[in-house]
């Protein structure tokens, strides 16, 4: 088969294939090149990359990665009321949060990515780039667009689960930091409270309004304020 032959070509011509496509294909800078790499054209092309693929979408999940989405598949769905918004809840320090479903593409575990650092930058919004699959993406602090301040030391020592949020926009995509994800819920505007006066002036900038969520005050931003500021920020 023709999958097969360039499976093995390309195995005998560079046996160590692991992550090729990072190191010495297209989405890679070392060298020598991929000595394939001129006859597939891109390394999709390749049958070790979709090999590659193909394990990734096969592979054993960790158990707290099965247990915690069991858990949100299994809870009592809510009723679809008219009206109200599909949204992601999180936390960044002590601040819960919300913005609509749609925005996100994907939540990422940060062990699996490395951001870099831009050099002669010192804007505290944006932090580096990221490769995201292959994709280099803008990382960016939303803790330092919306004012939040850090936790006290009694705080800090609880234990986080860190996660990196993937955002959509018409000018690519976003990722971002949080200290925490609640999951996927429905709320409805009709819910909604005014933003109190305590609330910093930056992060109250961004609210619609606030929500009450098991007895915590959670802030519905506005994507597409925070995007069109972050553009701004980072030009």
């Amino acid at each position: 088969m023709k999958g097969e032959t360039l499976n093995s070509k390309t195995e005998l011509r560079y046996p160590e294939t692991e992550n090729c496509w990072k190191r010495i294909g297209v989405w890679g800078r070392e060298t020598p090149r991929c000595p394939v790499l001129e006859e597939m054209i891109h390394c999709r092309n390749c049958e070790v990359f979709t090999r590659a693929g193909r394990n990734l979408l096969e592979r054993i999940l960790p158990d707290e990665y099965r247990n915690e989405w069991t858990e949100l598949m299994a809870a009592k769905k809510e009723e679809g009321i008219p009206g109200t918004v599909s949204v992601v809840i999180f936390r960044i320090e002590e601040e819960w949060l919300a913005m609509r479903t749609q925005v996100f593409a994907e939540v990422i575990d940060p062990e699996n990515l490395r951001s870099h650092s831009l050099p002669h930058r010192k804007n505290p919004i944006l932090t580096g780039v990221i490769n995201v699959h292959g994709e280099i993406q803008l990382c960016v602090s939303l803790k330092e667009m919306l004012g939040i301040e850090e936790s006290d030391a009694e705080t800090k020592d609880r234990k986080k689960s860190r996660r990196m949020m993937v955002m959509n926009s018409d000018h690519g995509q976003w990722v971002f930091p949080v200290d925490e994800i609640e999951g996927i819920h429905r709320v409805h505007p009709g819910t909604f409270q005014n933003v109190p006066v305590t609330v910093a002036k930056s992060q109250s900038t961004f609210t619609k309004g606030i929500f009450l969520w098991k007895n915590r005050n959670t802030a519905f931003l506005d994507d597409e304020l925070l995007i069109y500021s972050l553009i701004r920020n980072v030009q």
